[in-house]
């Protein structure tokens, strides 16, 4: 609890802040920083001006009318405000006086409690830990508000003894606010001190359905072709409704391609059995655009309190061979109607050869405004390329060294991840495919690891196994579900087909760190790993594998490890291993060869963390999830 006195010091201090939002900006924020709405705050202290404890306000919700109450750093100690230290200016330290000396800021955060959400807590700040000062932060918990949490933390030098460190943390149930320690240590004549500290919380409802044992890549069972549907034509994209209401509805609205130069190009919207129920032509035709709508987005418009109002979906259109640099995304409403009035045109789209275009929405994107990403896989040997437009067509960001052959883009807003599908032929040990997946972190659209195959099930005896990638979505289901909805094309007789995968990968909630991958998970590969990132204190760790999931996690608290679940079946184990780097270990898997019976079969796994800064020294990471093709 923190002393009343103390709080009346801070609301005394507590006024207008002259610090300009451009002046400091967090280095791979979330996608939500930012943000304005009722479930995100986004806050800054650079530690200067008449009141270097009141934080500037990015963006908070309109419940957030008291910030002496709901949020506070309090210092306790000699902490004071130094002008400059090895090139930063108004930190916040502790310098040595040739004494040890202690000292500690105690930081809390509020937010709107949603029963059996999930908080997204992170926050990021530079440390500066001279000869002799040190700077230990963790996340201080009330077990009884939440019962287990996941946390990764990552630590960057940058220089004149200062590191710039991220956290991240998932904590479910939610806390009503969330509490950080800072203790600062000196010994002699060292400084410990700390920096620009960004913080941001964000609730998500999410219930546990991705914990129901379905491994990433795994097809639902819904398929549909797509060429027999709409009678006869070539389909190239799809995306997914829900609509308003309990019921969750689905629409699969699906783009065609026009069969003469003059006949338009469509948009065909399918019920949730495949049925045609309706078709929107577009006013574009083979001669003004070549490809077509060649991927689709859903945008969702949802009130402050998370009810969905509208729907609509985008089609790209790749003008640019009748009107010079023109793209333009094309808004269609929940009944199948052009919405001209929404329409994005992009004027001036980068010079990148024709081709079809991924596109993805993002309603994070350019302070909640939404944005769209749109993916064009040039051909060459530096990677594919995708361009962040507002919704004024204005270019927002440039991403480079994509994967080749990126045709399909989605976004995952829960956590913040995107996913390409590319068509780049990719060499397996049973033979090439052209339906790959992969997850970039919507935090620096950098790959997480992360990746998957499109169904390989599918009949294709005189093409590639699986077919050829050609649109893509992920969406959630009302349940909250996740589900990735792929079109390919497949070869004689010649047919486009839908189907729906599993996922995500990450799952489960546990104490420390992140499970990830790396490399193919398929019969006879010697170069897939499991990882685990974000535990910088860790000095072994062991993962676990096994070919089934617990149906209700075990919790290890009885054993000491407050926090801890055991999430799955130990089947198998690996000996204790040493940091690649610190903070991050991984596994080389060894797979079967080919033909002994693991394809399509699911695999779990999670890590045993050993951390000399835990209370019992021993926690266990989340989970992972994923099918060995």
């Amino acid at each position: 609890m923190i002393p009343l006195q103390l709080r009346m010091l801070n609301a005394l201090a507590t006024i207008a802040l002259g610090v300009s939002l451009a002046a400091q900006q967090p280095d791979n924020p979330p996608p939500w920083w930012g943000v304005q709405d009722d479930v995100t705050v986004s806050l800054y202290w650079d530690f200067s001006g008449p009141a270097p404890f009141v934080p500037l306000e990015v963006a908070v919700p309109s419940w957030y009318n008291n910030p002496v109450v709901v949020t506070q750093a309090v210092p306790t100690g000699p902490l004071s405000i130094v002008g400059s230290l090895n090139g930063h200016t108004d930190v916040l330290a502790l310098p040595g006086n040739g004494t040890n000396r202690q000292a500690s800021l105690a930081v809390r955060v509020d937010n709107d409690p949603h029963y059996d959400w999930v908080k997204i807590f992170w926050i990021e700040f530079d440390e500066f830990e001279g000869t002799g000062g040190s700077v230990v932060q963790s996340l201080t918990k009330d077990l009884a508000k939440y019962q287990r949490s996941s946390m990764s933390t990552k630590s960057v030098p940058l220089g004149n003894g200062w590191n710039r460190v991220t956290i991240n943390a998932q904590l479910y149930p939610q806390p009503d606010d969330e509490s950080m320690s800072f203790s600062f240590f000196t010994t002699a004549l060292g400084t410990a001190a700390i920096d620009d500290l960004y913080v941001n919380s964000k609730c998500i409802k999410v219930d546990d359905s991705d914990q129901d044992g379905a491994a990433l890549g795994e097809p639902d069972g819904f398929s549909v072709d797509l060429t027999a549907a709409t009678g006869g034509l070539q389909c190239s994209a799809a995306a997914v409704t829900e609509g308003a209401g309990p019921g969750f509805v689905r629409s699969y609205w699906i783009s065609a391609l026009a069969t003469l130069p003059g006949s338009t190009h469509q948009v065909f919207r399918l019920n949730q059995a495949g049925v045609p129920i309706s078709v929107t032509q577009l006013p574009d035709t083979l001669l003004t655009a070549p490809n077509g709508a060649s991927d689709l987005a859903v945008e969702t418009v949802v009130s402050a309190s998370g009810t969905t109002l509208a729907q609509y979906v985008y089609a790209i259109v790749d003008l640019r061979s009748t009107a010079t640099n023109t793209v333009v995304l094309r808004a269609i409403d929940a009944t199948g109607a052009l919405v001209p009035a929404r329409n994005v045109t992009i004027t001036n789209f980068p010079p990148v050869p024709a081709q079809s275009f991924g596109l993805a929405f993002n309603p994070s994107g350019n302070l909640g405004l939404g944005t769209f990403l749109i993916t064009a896989p040039s051909p060459g040997t530096t990677g594919g390329l995708a361009f962040e437009f507002d919704r004024g067509g204005n270019l927002l960001r440039t991403v480079n060294n994509l994967p080749l052959g990126v045709v399909g883009a989605g976004y995952d807003d829960v956590f913040g991840n995107y996913y390409w599908f590319s068509n780049e032929q990719r060499q397996t040990p049973s033979g090439p495919i052209q339906v790959n997946g992969s997850e970039v972190s919507g935090y620096d659209f950098q790959p997480t690891g992360v990746s998957f195959s499109g169904n390989l099930q599918l009949p294709n005896p005189s093409g590639p196994r699986g077919g050829i990638a050609s649109g893509f979505e992920v969406y959630r289901r009302g349940t909250g579900e996740f589900r990735a909805a792929c079109v390919v094309q497949l070869a004689l007789p010649a047919r486009s087909m839908l189907y729906e995968l599993k996922g995500p990968f990450r799952w489960g909630q546990s104490l420390l760190g992140t499970c990830g991958m790396r490399g193919l998970p398929f019969e006879g590969s010697n170069n897939f790993q499991v990882t685990l990132s974000g535990v910088p204190n860790a000095t072994f760790a062991m993962v676990y594998a096994g070919f089934s999931q617990r149906t209700i996690p075990t919790p290890l608290a009885q054993f000491g490890l407050d926090e801890s679940f055991a999430l799955i079946s130990l089947d198998m184990n690996s000996t204790l291993q040493l940091p690649v780097t610190p903070g991050e270990f991984a596994f080389t898997l060894p797979l079967l060869p080919p033909g002994s019976g693991f394809s399509y079969v699911p695999m779990y796994f999670q890590w045993i963390v050993f951390d000399p800064s835990l209370p019992a020294g021993i926690a266990t990471s989340p989970g992972g999830k994923t099918l060995i093709y």
